[in-house]
């Protein structure tokens, strides 16, 4: 299968229903390319795994997608200018319907080992005709009533009515018989011009049988036998012998791709014929032949496994046959396929064997001096396709590299929104319950001037490259890092009914991992953090241009982070709100001792609790819930496919107006800063600078806790 149907499928589905779609259709699909060059080579199944997916993606039936895609083929031929062969295939409509095949003999010097289907046409009339559609692809058929119905009115301003009237499947081949019902007008008028031409100034205008055959000097004539009763002189100085003989004895039938028996023959008159012949007419260069053409096996798959250098040797002959009623016998016009003149000689023709009208003579002649500037050409064009496919492979590589930094500042839904022309605002949503979790070190002022500032960083890398493996496991996304304060959402950007759960199994699972990777034990004792966890709705979206983020904003920011400044090393401290939810959802899930409230501003009191211990293995986070800031493919950086650039967006709700308000009017957002990774959060929002950083670690400033 070329690559110039499958690149219509794709190029449809993209202006149909858009990149994600496409992207999508990909993905289920399970393809990697996201271009198809046109004479590239592809699976034969490939085209039906993309209709499959696309219907799985958009929901619209397969029959109904092949003709939809059917009728923009002629709109898509237009990217190969294709179109303009179209336009003079034919003065009518059947002329053009019965001009397909010599057309798809045309494209074989563009495809050599093009496959294409076969149409012929019988029972024309004023209200229509009957179409044959031969095809050894099996699935297309709506495909090209679509494509029929599309080309009769951009070509023909005519309406056409498909009627169905028989399917047949004869081993690989598919036969299709359809009534086409439309408005015939050219049927009348050409057939009453024929009639009356014929019945006054034809009559007189018979000329004899040596002019005849001295027109056409490789004329062949063969009677209802198939046995060669006469031919042209052009052929009698190489092949006298054939006289006499059977046409299917002495040639081979190479196109059209059917049996070489008469009523075969009557039945695709329209089409161009190309026979072989069986025995050589040039020796070899050691005077010996291997074999001969009748040796092959005449279907149709061996036929074209004969090399150029051998079918050289033999005579190839392009022609129409037509049918002489007077004598009662087929005659095949044709004149010889010659490629240079080095073949012409070694065959034993001539240029003065052609018909002086021929412009075979020219064209042989000219073959000569083209030969080596075609030979460059292409070499040029071959070598522009090599380059083309490295800069391809290098764009796919700087795409990866461009993505893994992308997704290590964004959500991967956020970040292919962006991606998608969505604006920052546009990316901006409101969500009514989601739990936050906050972490930081007990003490971390006091170690940090017990180690020096390299130390710092390394345990630091540590214990966050831990913490950043736990929470892929339970589907929640970190917000941010600064210093040693670590922030993580749970239920944004991914929804999810058990927000709660996972934040605390992901609290739980922290508290107990910390410490047990580092190498400064040596230097601190214990190392020690706490945690704080708070449910509640939000406002999030994306902060920034040079380096954007995706920020939280809201109560509940500044509560959660309450809970972790009011808690004890190794705990994890809940307000009433995740309590509630925990109780509420999934009761029994975990076991929790009451706390004393604590005041968080205005003289507003929170019960809180501690997480003692959970019941049970934690719940694996379903794929909707899992928001990783790169893909596993693209750390990996070695992969072959884009797949992972281009997965489908997960549904959500659209941007509310509320969201929107209070993530511009930021000063009415009811939250205070209390740490830095709020004042940070809330300076960027606000276009504000922040406030001055601590000095280096080294000289470390005392901090409370």
């Amino acid at each position: 299968m070329y690559g110039l149907i499958i690149d219509h499928i794709a190029t449809y589905i993209k202006e149909k229903y858009g990149e994600s779609a496409w992207a999508e259709v990909k993905f289920v699909s399970g393809i990697t390319d996201d271009t198809f060059q046109m004479d590239g080579i592809f699976s034969e199944g490939l085209p039906h795994k993309l209709i499959w997916a696309c219907r799985d993606v958009t929901n619209v039936a397969i029959d109904e997608l092949m003709t939809n895609i059917g009728h923009s083929f002629y709109k898509f031929l237009g990217k190969y200018e294709f179109n303009k062969v179209l336009r003079v295939l034919g003065r009518t409509f059947p002329q053009f319907l019965n001009g397909l095949d010599n057309l798809h003999e045309y494209l074989r010097f563009t495809f050599p080992k093009l496959k294409p289907p076969s149409f012929y046409c019988e029972h024309e009339s004023r209200t229509g005709l009957t179409l044959h559609y031969r095809s050894k692809r099996r699935g297309f058929l709506h495909y090209v009533q679509g494509q029929i119905r599309n080309i009769a009115m951009e070509l023909f301003q005519t309406e056409v009515v498909i009627e169905l009237l028989d399917v047949e499947h004869d081993l690989n081949l598919e036969h299709v018989i359809m009534r086409l019902h439309f408005n015939n007008l050219d049927f009348t008028r050409i057939d009453s011009v024929y009639r009356s031409m014929h019945d006054s100034a034809l009559e007189k205008l018979k000329i004899t049988s040596d002019i005849f055959f001295d027109i056409f000097p490789f004329i062949i004539v063969f009677n209802r036998g198939m046995r060669i009763r006469n031919i042209g002189i052009g052929l009698l100085r190489i092949m006298s012998g054939v006289v006499g003989k059977k046409i299917n004895q002495a040639f081979l039938l190479m196109r059209p791709f059917i049996r070489f028996r008469w009523e075969e023959i009557m039945l695709y008159s329209n089409n161009i014929f190309e026979l072989i012949s069986t025995e050589p007419i040039q020796e070899d260069e050691d005077s010996l032949l291997v074999y001969k053409a009748s040796d092959i096996e005449q279907s149709t798959e061996e036929r074209h496994r004969m090399g150029d250098s051998e079918r050289q040797k033999f005579l190839t002959l392009k022609g129409q046959m037509f049918y002489m009623e007077e004598w009662e016998s087929i005659c095949f016009v044709g004149i010889p396929v010659m490629s240079h003149l080095p073949q012409m000689y070694k065959s034993g023709l001539f240029i003065n064997d052609f018909a002086t009208h021929d412009s075979s003579r020219d064209l042989v002649l000219a073959s000569t001096q083209q030969a080596a500037e075609l030979k460059l050409l292409l070499h040029q064009e071959a070598q522009k396709s090599r380059n083309m496919r490295e800069n391809m492979n290098r764009l796919k590589k700087e795409r990866r590299r461009t993505d893994k930094l992308l997704y290590q500042m964004l959500p991967k839904s956020v970040a292919n929104q962006l991606r998608n022309g969505d604006s920052a605002v546009g990316c901006c949503e409101k969500f009514e319950s989601v739990t936050i979790l906050f972490t930081d070190i007990v003490e971390f002022t006091k170690m940090c001037s017990s180690l020096t500032p390299l130390e710092v960083i390394e345990f630091l890398q540590v214990m966050y490259t831990n913490f950043d493996a736990i929470i892929d496991q339970h589907g929640v996304y970190k917000v941010e890092t600064i210093g040693d304060a670590y922030m993580v959402v749970s239920g944004a950007p991914q929804r999810t009914t058990h927000d709660a759960e996972y934040a605390l199994d992901c609290a739980i699972q922290f508290v107990a991992e910390t410490g047990k990777e580092t190498d400064v034990k040596s230097k601190i004792k214990t190392i020690n953090i706490r945690a704080g966890v708070h449910s509640g709705a939000v406002v999030a979206g994306v902060v920034g241009l040079t380096m954007p983020r995706y920020c939280l904003f809201g109560e509940t920011v500044f509560i959660a982070n309450q809970m972790e400044q009011n808690s004890v090393p190794m705990k994890v401290l809940v307000s009433e709100a995740t309590y509630a939810k925990i109780e509420k959802s999934d009761p029994g899930l975990f076991q929790f001792d009451r706390h004393e409230p604590i005041d968080i501003r205005d003289k507003t009191t929170v019960d809180t609790y501690f997480v003692k211990s959970r019941i049970g293995e934690p719940r694996a986070p379903s794929p909707r819930a899992v928001e990783s800031r790169i893909d596993d493919s693209v750390l990996a950086g070695d992969a072959d496919d884009d797949d992972h650039l281009y997965a489908p967006i997960p549904g959500r709700s659209s941007p509310t107006t509320e969201a929107e308000d209070e993530l511009k009017n930021n000063k009415t957002l009811c939250f205070t800063p209390v740490s830095e990774v709020e004042i940070e959060l809330y300076s960027r929002l606000s276009n504000r600078t922040p406030r001055q950083q601590p000095p280096p670690m080294s000289t470390p400033t005392p901090r409370k806790g």
